[in-house]
């Protein structure tokens, strides 16, 4: 298919941005706290109302515009034409589930596998529903092959809700978030270690990376078993008498800061693990707004469940894996990895240049369009005490502006940035000036009075 073949349109009919039909936003509001969880909670101080989203832009009830640089699902816009199509024709169809015969699953897997690293033999796929479910899954791969318990994860990281995947999330339990009950039942067998964090190192610069890999070194080793020869007294660390399944992290760490690895840590750690990975997650951006998730690994760690029965219901369904291809197709038609890269790129480094004029910012970090802005009392002079209220403050008056962005962070006080890979230069710019005026009025302001941090977003 040509780039040329499909163009945005308007998701309402006439372009109305209005939302007469749908319940008030108090009475939602209303009925959310009747009949949900107070866990699960909303975004900001006034919640945010979204009916309808077009390309990188949403709508309130009202009909304002929101640039949404936040894009938690949307990886490719709103509503893309092709991936919309894509859903209702293979809906007009049939949607089943994975043991019975259909095309979909197939070509996504095929189209899939060949974007994984050459010779890394990453050729077998397992589609499930969601970000969480594949890191689940990928935990019970790593210690059925292994034979083994233990999962080494880095502090502050993010992997999900099921039960698994909390347990490898120490974010779920440290700065970032309030510790769940049953945190500890499913962390049993986790070690953690230490994330990189160049700003605020405890080590000398020169020596920080080595030092972090000692740290992993020291986590490996405190669940290394020792042998003991019968003849002798003293004992041996064996590297096959370990118990370390595996080492999982995110490929830019999001909750915990949106902190990217400083260069040469994963390649040392690496080494030490196994060489290179072998199995890779994904989630929600691969359905751009659909449940769809997978796991790619080798043929050998995937013959483990050889023995056992698994199956998903919905996970590699026809709709799924054919929403999955469109948004393969349009990333690859509409060149939007090349511009993740450029206009991410435009936008680090305007916010980069706003590191002289405010003294509020203490970091920009991060790679393509997931970038994040570490807000912090007065870098200008060194002080790095994080700035919790002025986060606060910027990250509601963004969206006052016209702009979402996220927050948090172990210290709450990153402002996060992962916007849509389809966002443009003059997106950025207009993120770029919305947040310098945000931090000019904090820089100027008394926040001392105001309200405690409102719940961040997570995800």
């Amino acid at each position: 298919m040509s780039s040329s073949a499909y163009q945005f349109k308007s998701c309402v009919a006439g372009g109305s941005t209005k939302a007469s039909h749908l319940l008030s936003k108090e009475k939602i509001i209303q009925d959310r706290q009747k009949y949900l969880a107070k866990a699960q909670y909303t975004f900001y101080e006034n919640p945010l109302m979204l009916v309808r989203g077009d390309k990188q832009y949403a709508f309130d009830e009202n009909g304002r515009k929101y640039l949404d640089a936040y894009a938690n699902v949307a990886h490719v816009g709103y509503c893309h034409p092709h991936v919309i199509q894509a859903t209702v024709d293979q809906l007009q169809f049939i949607n089943s589930n994975t043991r019975y015969l259909h095309d979909k699953i197939v070509r996504l897997a095929e189209k899939l596998t060949s974007k994984m690293p050459q010779k890394s033999d990453l050729t077998v796929c397992f589609f499930v529903n969601s970000g969480s479910e594949a890191n689940d899954l990928a935990v019970r791969l790593a210690r059925v092959y292994t034979e083994r318990n233990t999962i080494i994860a880095l502090e502050n990281s993010y992997h999900g809700t099921t039960g698994t995947s909390t347990g490898i999330s120490a974010s779920i339990s440290t700065g970032t978030g309030d510790k769940c009950p049953d945190w500890d039942y499913y962390a049993r067998d986790v070690e953690y270690v230490r994330m990189p964090d160049m700003l605020r190192s405890p080590y000398k610069p020169e020596r920080a990376i080595e030092e972090y890999v000692k740290d992993f070194d020291r986590a490996f080793e405190k669940r290394t078993k020792k042998v003991c020869p019968s003849s002798s007294s003293s004992c041996q660390s064996s590297p096959k008498q370990h118990d370390i399944a595996a080492f999982i992290h995110e490929s830019i760490q999001g909750v915990g800061g949106q902190l990217p690895f400083p260069d040469g840590y994963l390649q040392q750690v690496y080494a030490k693990v196994k060489g290179r990975g072998d199995i890779v997650t994904m989630g929600k951006p691969f359905g751009n707004g659909h449940p769809l998730g997978c796991v790619v690994t080798t043929r050998k760690i995937a013959e483990a469940f050889d023995k056992s029965q698994y199956f998903n219901t919905f996970g590699g369904n026809p709709v799924s894996c054919a929403v999955g291809l469109a948004v393969m197709e349009v990333i690859e038609n509409e060149n939007l990895q090349q511009n993740s890269l450029e206009v991410g790129t435009f936008l680090k480094d305007g916010l980069s240049k706003l590191m002289k004029k405010h003294k509020l910012i203490g970091d920009v970090r991060g790679r393509g369009l997931f970038l994040g802005v570490e807000l912090v009392k007065n870098a200008h002079i060194g002080d790095l005490t994080p700035a919790v209220q002025e986060t606060k403050y910027v990250w509601e008056r963004t969206k006052e502006l016209g702009v979402l962005i996220g927050s948090g962070g172990p210290h709450k006080n990153v402002l996060r940035i992962k916007g849509p890979v389809c966002l443009t230069k003059e997106d950025a710019q207009f993120l770029i000036d919305c947040v310098d005026q945000a931090l000019t009025e904090a820089e100027n302001k008394d926040l001392s009075s105001q309200k405690g941090f409102a719940k961040t977003s997570k995800l």
